[in-house]
């Protein structure tokens, strides 16, 4: 196996996660059509993409901008392309994809590059299709943690946030996803969590009140480490 410093740095392996076990969430925003073009965009070590071929869908390819992790993905057999230039790659590959993924990949861009970024992932996708991604809350309780846990983290998202910029990108449909984070809890104890989390967010606004402390009106209160939303045009 080929690594980089930053997966080593991280601590990450090739063979973190079940290959098999693609998120309840994920599993529920893909195409229903197991042939669709997917892109896994920043595909890293190639986790999600295992998932997908073993979950069927035999058209998925990563792509990132690591070479080593390309490299490592092409030794396990997975489909992956370097990306030197976004731009250069989503006009070679415009109108391709009936879906994109990106799962935790936004949050290590600059932040004056993310929209224009956005706007050329949006070019690469078939009419009908759909980007979805993943980014560290920066609302949820452990939100300064993300922020600062990956060095190479350029900026946090809060839903109002991710909303003004994928809005801005041109995508007039957005949706956010598994917003209670129980998507993967056993049947047996998400009636559980669902009770605490009513709790936790009346204390949450009874303390607002107390403070004074108020949030963007517009904005989806999200509380979960992780946003999770589909865009579409």
């Amino acid at each position: 196996m080929k690594f980089d410093d930053y997966f080593q740095l991280r601590g990450v392996s090739a063979d973190a996660g079940n290959p098999g076990a693609l998120p309840a969430w994920l599993r529920r925003a893909l195409p229903a059509d197991r042939q669709a073009p997917i892109l896994d965009l920043g595909c890293g070590l190639g986790r999600h993409l295992r998932q997908l071929l073993h979950a069927g869908y035999t058209r998925a390819m990563g792509a990132d901008v690591s070479r080593a992790a390309i490299e490592t993905c092409r030794d396990a057999g997975l489909r992956a392309e370097p990306v030197a230039d976004l731009d250069d790659f989503a006009r070679e590959h415009a109108g391709r994809f009936a879906f994109i993924l990106m799962s935790h990949v936004l949050e290590h861009l600059p932040k004056d590059e993310i929209i224009g970024a956005c706007k050329s992932i949006r070019s690469m996708l078939s009419p009908g299709g759909a980007l979805c991604l993943a980014v560290p809350n920066a609302q949820s309780r452990t939100g300064c943690y993300w922020a600062y846990e990956d060095f190479t983290h350029q900026t946090m998202f809060t839903s109002g946030s991710l909303l003004y910029v994928l809005r801005a990108a041109g995508f007039s449909s957005v949706e956010f996803l598994d917003v209670d984070g129980l998507a993967d809890t056993p049947a047996g104890t998400r009636w559980i969590k669902r009770c605490l989390l009513w709790a936790y967010r009346a204390n949450t606004r009874f303390w607002d009140r107390v403070t004074s402390n108020a949030y963007h009106a517009p904005s989806p209160v999200i509380l979960g480490w992780e946003l999770k939303a589909i865009a579409r045009e």
